[in-house]
């Protein structure tokens, strides 16, 4: 009797895993044939810091990506993701084993990095011909314009106040991005008066570039990766038109491309059969 009643709970509750299971892969959208399931949602969500609704969108112009690359004949084989990593590592100095030895130490994923560099050079190839009719070059009345109109943009102040904020690897500080004020293992905070003077050209841009209240791009520095967090630019002092012109040309086009990418996708959403068949 016993036996009976052990084989009666197992089989629940292995019927109950396997419901839960199918729950988890079930397919909860469909965007113009291509599924996408719950569990995809939920990894988005845990992985990108996304809201429900955030990452459904992020998942549909995912698909919606897809769909353009197969269109265009977008490709990107071995070679191009092994030259672009060669590329990489020579500019800071090392060739790609060297590399591939500090990731292994640092416990990053060889594979998972190749195929986020494959990843990233398939956007950068559609976004490219995406762009190759929508932008014409700007005049220098358009240039001046945009230099009088985004003035704060274009200033060097005296000092930037800002946190530094130091990790050995790039999970832990990007664990500290989404939670500023807690203690992450690993992660050092450091409050700076940084006198622009004493800058390169190089991180001076990324310092200025960067809005009060945000942080700056992660960055490798002496086998570490930093980021700052903004507080406060003291007195600014704004850059000659002529010599800031490449900066204010270069601001143009990426404002410029950021809108026709926005808007291509914007595009191909209305036009995009989405089917809901579970609400996430």
């Amino acid at each position: 009797m016993r036996s009976k009643l052990k084989i009666l709970f197992l089989t629940a509750l292995l019927g109950a895993m396997s419901l839960q299971a199918g729950l988890v892969d079930a397919i909860s959208i469909i965007v113009d044939d291509e599924p996408i399931t719950l569990y995809e949602i939920y990894k988005a969500q845990k992985q990108l810091g996304l809201s429900k609704k955030k990452a459904v969108e992020y998942l549909i112009k995912q698909k919606l990506k897809e769909e353009e690359l197969k269109r265009l004949g977008i490709q990107v084989d071995e070679f191009d993701v092994n030259q672009e990593i060669e590329k990489i590592a020579q500019k800071n100095g090392i060739d790609s084993l060297k590399l591939r030895e500090i990731m292994a130490k640092r416990g990053m994923d060889w594979n998972a990095y190749k195929k986020q560099m494959k990843e990233k050079l398939l956007q950068e190839k559609l976004y490219k011909r995406i762009l190759s009719t929508k932008i014409q070059p700007p005049s220098d009345e358009t240039l001046q314009e945009y230099y009088r109109l985004h003035l704060s943009r274009f200033s060097i102040p005296e000092e930037i106040q800002a946190i530094q904020y130091s990790a050995p690897d790039r999970r832990s500080l990007a664990e500290a991005i989404k939670n500023p004020m807690a203690a992450i293992p690993g992660v050092t905070r450091e409050a700076k008066r940084i006198r622009s003077s004493q800058l390169n050209r190089q991180l001076l841009f990324l310092l200025t570039q960067t809005p009060k209240g945000k942080f700056t791009q992660v960055i490798p520095v002496n086998g570490q990766y930093v980021t700052f967090y903004i507080q406060d630019f003291v007195n600014p002092h704004p850059i000659p038109y002529e010599q800031a012109k490449q900066q204010v040309y270069m601001q143009w086009m990426e404002e410029k491309r950021q809108e026709a990418i926005k808007s291509h996708f914007e595009k191909l959403r209305a036009t995009a059969n989405v089917k809901v068949l579970r609400a996430p």
